[in-house]
């Protein structure tokens, strides 16, 4: 079937091609016998000398040509060939030769033609459907006869073809939810590549570079899409997970290869912000068991967001008492704040703590951020020691006395303090007027004269008491005073107490 077609087809050209070379034959004997039609032409004026004209025509599938001449003229007498070519379809090229006629010479042609020795051709190019074309031929006679001549035609059709040359025009467009993230946050990112062009965007790559504040799932700044093929008007998205690892601000670059474009890119910066939290605390580093201690505890929101609700805790040690805690809602031994806190905000407490027995105690604050990870502790020790306090008391059995009676002083030395004191000496000084019957206590004693020395007590603990007692008899009247004193090592200037005993 498809041989047959093509057979057919060929045939059909070549009566084409055929049609299209007919030789047309113009006579000025003209007869009906010869299938020529006469006609007068109404684009050649014919001088009344003239019998008349005569014409011919090719007609064929693409064009038509229509020649008209004198059919008698004077001898050298110039006189005109016209012709008239009509297209049927747009025609690429067409040519018209005709002939100079043996017994005639050239003189001019219109348009001007090309003349090779007897022939005359006239090239027309890019005609359109039922355009027409004026041609003329000039010649001058120079012999008495017939003047026989023949035009052809031939037109070239047009198999018109159009390529478009094209290029591949592509885009690519990076976004993500938020160009402002917190440090540890995951991050997506979204590339859009859009090819714009009318061809195929051939072995496209696209590499996107996060920099130094993200990195992906591998642990690296940078990651390699291969799409491969991106026909016209097609798009393909992709899409890249990164963690921010690093506060600060970034631009990051998407950027687009293949083997027939040039290289496209997009940016987008953004901003890591980084979240903290920190808490200090300053203490005394020692004080007195008994004595108050106070703690300033320091908060700072270290980070470049603000968090709603921040959490201060302070918790006393044990052994200690907490005293008080400025605003703050205490349970026992712990204090705890809520409050808010502006990026880079510092925000200062205070806690009251009392010991009653020596030792190191440490004092424990935490600072967290609710339905965050964020957390600070701080802790500040303290040296808690104990301190003597030394009192010394004298009193006497009986008062007042008749001269010669006896009276026992009992001396009694009272550590009130929280720590030991060592060396604890008494001195005893008797008046005159009383006598030494005895002398006793807690350690040896001395009597040199009217004084009394007591051998140092080693160590007074604390809440301890020593006792003395000095037995004296009156040997005359008066307003007499005992008196004792204390030192030690703790107090190095000793303390004096008196005792008035009257004697009558």
């Amino acid at each position: 079937m498809h041989n047959k077609y093509m057979n057919r087809m060929k045939r059909i050209f070549g009566a084409f091609l055929l049609m299209g070379t007919m030789t047309l034959l113009a006579s000025e004997l003209f007869s009906a016998e010869s299938n020529i039609a006469v006609e007068e032409s109404e684009n050649i004026i014919v001088d009344s000398c003239y019998s008349s004209s005569v014409s011919d025509y090719v007609d064929n599938y693409l064009v038509r040509l229509e020649k008209v001449v004198p059919s008698l003229v004077p001898l050298n007498e110039d006189f005109s060939y016209s012709y008239v070519v009509t297209t049927k379809d747009n025609v690429k090229k067409v040519i018209v030769e005709d002939q100079i006629p043996s017994g005639a010479t050239y003189v001019s042609s219109s348009p001007t033609a090309q003349v090779d020795g007897n022939k005359v051709i006239w090239t027309l190019y890019n005609l359109e459907k039922g355009e027409s074309v004026f041609l003329e031929l000039v010649v001058n006679p120079s012999t008495i006869s017939d003047l026989t001549n023949s035009a052809t035609i031939v037109a070239y059709p047009e198999a018109n073809t159009t390529t478009t040359v094209g290029v591949p025009i592509l885009s690519v467009k990076k976004t993500t939810p938020s160009e402002s993230v917190v440090i540890g946050s995951d991050v997506p990112w979204k590339l859009n590549i859009v090819n714009n062009g009318n061809v195929c965007a051939k072995n496209v790559v696209v590499t996107d570079s996060f920099t130094e504040g993200l990195v992906n799932s591998s642990g690296k700044n940078e990651q390699v899409i291969e799409i491969g093929t991106l026909g016209p008007g097609e798009s393909r998205e992709t899409n890249v997970d990164t963690t921010a690892v690093k506060s600060g601000k970034y631009c990051s670059v998407a950027s687009v290869t293949g083997s027939n474009i040039e290289l496209i890119t997009d940016q987008l910066c953004f901003v890591v912000l980084d979240k903290g939290i920190k808490i200090t605390q300053e203490g005394p580093k020692k004080q007195f068991v008994g004595k108050k201690a106070t703690y300033a505890i320091k908060v700072v929101n270290t980070g470049d967001i603000s968090f709603d609700n921040v959490i201060v805790k302070n918790t006393a040690p044990s052994g200690s008492k907490l005293l008080a805690a400025n605003d703050a809602e205490i349970n026992r031994n712990t204090a705890t704040w809520t409050t808010d806190m502006a990026a880079g905000e510092e925000k200062n407490f205070e806690v009251d703590l009392i010991v009653t027995k020596g030792g190191n105690y440490c004092n424990e604050a935490i600072v967290s951020v609710v339905d965050s990870a964020l957390r600070s502790s701080s802790s500040a020790c303290t040296e808690w020691s104990g301190y003597p306090a030394l009192l010394i008391e004298v009193i006497d059995t009986q008062d007042p006395l008749i001269v010669g009676e006896e009276t026992t002083y009992i001396i009694q030395i009272a550590n009130q303090g929280t720590a030991a004191d060592t060396n604890v000496v008494l001195n005893v000084q008797i008046p005159e007027g009383l006598s030494i019957v005895s002398a006793t206590g807690d350690t040896q004693s001395t009597v040199t004269g009217n004084n009394i020395s007591f051998a140092p007590y080693p160590v007074l603990k604390a809440k301890e008491i020593i006792q003395f007692r000095v037995t004296a008899k009156a040997t005359q009247t008066g307003d007499l005073r005992f008196k004792g004193q204390m030192s030690s090592d703790l107090i190095k200037l000793p303390v004096p107490e008196e005792e008035s005993t009257q004697v009558y």
